[in-house]
């Protein structure tokens, strides 16, 4: 089965969690070391003091084991927080399903798109079509309707009411360009 981007992501989510966990753990594990190796350094001190060979090799033997054991979980703190999580294999196999499952998902958007496609081409040629014929209502009524009579041009006060070179229609709002462009991205991605 197919896992979502979503479910990857949750799934290195976890991953993260996991590790951030264990580095927590270990820095506590070091923290607590510590006063132990305080400890062992004042009983070393004191047994010398007391020359007392028992107390200073017990002594000298809990030193050695937490400084050994804090050199350990140095270590492996250093792991957690510099090592990768997977394995290289993991990591390209991970990486592979995440590009798999959003090229899924984007080919679902794509058919969905493709459905309205036709629709988008009819209201382009709708709208090319809608300008067309009033470019054409224009150029009749200067032409054939005024005559391309000079005074019509111009207001009552004198100012240009249209262009000079005639009557056009330019749209307010030209979604022409926005469906051109639709229309254009389409093609180069889908055929």
């Amino acid at each position: 089965m197919t896992r979502t981007v979503k479910e990857i992501f949750q799934e290195l989510e976890n991953m993260e969690n996991d590790n951030a966990k264990l580095i927590k753990k270990r820095q506590e594990e070091l923290e607590a070391i510590v006063p132990t190796i305080e400890k062992a350094k004042q009983d070393i001190v004191e047994a010398k003091k007391k020359v007392d060979a028992e107390a200073y090799n017990k002594a000298k033997t809990e030193l050695w084991t937490a400084e050994n054991t804090k050199e350990l979980l140095e270590e492996e703190l250093e792991k957690l927080q510099k090592n990768p999580l997977v394995s290289k294999e993991e990591y390209h196999k991970l990486a592979k399903d995440i590009t798999a499952a959003a090229e899924s998902v984007n080919a679902e958007i794509l058919d969905k798109i493709s459905k309205y496609f036709p629709e988008f081409e009819k209201l382009k040629e709708n709208f090319t079509r809608n300008v067309e014929d009033a470019n054409k209502a224009l150029s009749k009524l200067e032409h054939a309707i005024g005559k391309n009579t000079e005074s019509y041009k111009y207001d009552d006060q004198g100012g240009l009411v249209q262009r000079y070179h005639g009557l056009d229609y330019t749209p307010k709002k030209n979604v022409a360009c926005l469906l051109n462009k639709f229309v254009e991205t389409y093609n180069r991605m889908v055929k």
